[in-house]
This record gives C-alpha cells, sequence and structure tokens, in this order.
C-alpha cells in the first residue's frame, strides 16, 4: 500500500499521543515523551495493518528520529516483493 510520509506522521502522532500536525519528522525518539515501550509495540503492529510491513526490533532500534521510521517503512513499502 503507497502512502506518503504525511500520511505516515499522522499515523505516528497517534501511536505517540502527539497532537495532529506536531510531527514533521526531524524529531528525536528519545525525546519523544510517549515513546515508549507500549508505543513500540502499538508501532510494531500498525506497520505490519496499516502498511503491511513486518519490522524486526533490531532494525526498530537503529531508528533514531522519526525520520528513519518512515525512511525504514518507506523502502519496506517499495521493495519488491521476493519470490521463494
Amino acid at each position: 500500500m503507497a502512502m506518503t510520509k504525511e500520511e505516515f506522521l499522522r499515523s505516528f502522532e497517534e501511536t505517540v499521543v502527539a497532537d495532529v500536525g506536531t510531527l514533521t519528522g526531524g524529531e528525536n525518539l528519545n525525546r519523544l515523551e510517549n515513546w515508549d515501550s507500549v508505543a513500540v509495540v502499538v508501532f510494531l503492529a500498525q506497520a505490519d495493518e496499516e502498511f503491511s510491513v513486518s519490522l524486526s526490533n533490531k532494525e526498530l532500534t537503529a531508528c533514531r528520529t522519526v525520520d528513519d521510521l518512515w525512511d525504514l517503512v518507506e523502502t519496506r513499502v517499495h521493495a519488491p516483493e521476493r519470490s521463494a
């Protein structure tokens, strides 16, 4: 499913209970008040459900900013399907 960065940011704002339109992407994840273990689990579930993307915990912990998360998800959404 295709998405825009704007759609991703609005979805992520819901995840971290931020006011709509407040995130731009450059925010440091460790400085977001509600980016905690619960938000990580919710984000992983949303990535799977909304964008059909499965992420590993290792990939997620390598992300430092909201833009890093966007890049990770976007790369996976647009990755060519692997044949078995």
